[in-house]
Order: C-alpha cells, then sequence, then structure tokens
C-alpha cells in the first residue's frame, strides 16, 4: 500500500454540524457538555475542533445535532417531527489528536449508535455526498 493511499472505511462529508461533548466516564451526568462543531463526519467517525485535550483511547458521549435527520430515520413518528433539535447520540473513542494554534482537532471513531441511528446518519450521509 503506497504512503497516499486512503485507507478509511467511509467516504467523509466536509459539513460542520454542531455536537455536544462529555467524557465517557462515571458518573456520566457531572461530566460538563463542551459545544463544538465537527469539521467532517463519516458513519464510521468524525473529526472535532476543540479547546480541551482528549488523549488518545478517551471515551466520549457525542450528541450530533444534525437537522433533518429524522426524515432518514426507519421510525413511522418521523412524518410528524420538526427538522430543528434532531440528533444522534453515540459513544467513540478519541483516535488522533492534533495541536492547531490554540485549539486541538480530534478525530474519534464511533464504538456505540443505535441501529436505527446509524442506518439514518449513513442515508443521510450518502446522500449528502451525492449532490458533490
Amino acid at each position: 500500500m503506497s504512503e497516499n493511499t486512503e485507507r478509511r472505511k467511509y467516504q467523509r462529508l466536509g459539513k460542520e454540524f454542531k455536537v455536544d461533548v462529555k467524557k465517557f466516564v462515571y458518573p456520566i451526568r457531572s461530566q460538563k457538555v463542551i459545544k463544538t462543531t465537527c469539521i467532517n463526519i463519516s458513519p464510521g467517525g468524525l473529526l472535532l475542533r476543540l479547546r480541551e485535550h482528549f488523549n488518545v483511547g478517551d471515551k466520549l458521549q457525542l450528541t450530533l445535532h444534525i437537522p433533518g435527520i429524522n426524515k432518514f430515520h426507519p421510525s413511522f413518528f418521523k412524518v410528524f417531527e420538526s427538522s430543528l433539535n434532531q440528533s444522534v447520540i453515540a459513544v467513540a473513542e478519541v483516535v488522533r489528536v492534533d495541536k492547531r494554534g490554540w485549539d486541538y482537532e480530534i478525530g474519534v471513531k464511533f464504538l456505540d449508535v443505535y441501529d436505527d441511528d446509524w442506518k439514518a446518519l449513513y442515508k443521510f450521509l450518502m446522500k449528502e455526498l451525492e449532490k458533490k
């Protein structure tokens, strides 16, 4: 495999979405919420820009705010929902940390996402990537 070969399983969408981040340690409710945005996202994970530092291997709880994602969800009630305040909750692991000036770029891979939510995320991202 050459040095320039892309090793990612999924194509990334370079689009910012709001993300709430909590360190995944007990008790989770007592952890502070860090509000940020992602730089890019794929069905396998995302790249975050944060002021706070995390270590490779840290587990995070993420709430991804993605307007319109529920129309890709298999549930019946999606017809009645507003496109505002739609989100996906995931547990992720930090796999990369890069210092960028005062900020950090943190690459995470998803470890646990509800199956229906992951399918909706996958369909949403594939639809968005078709537009490019």
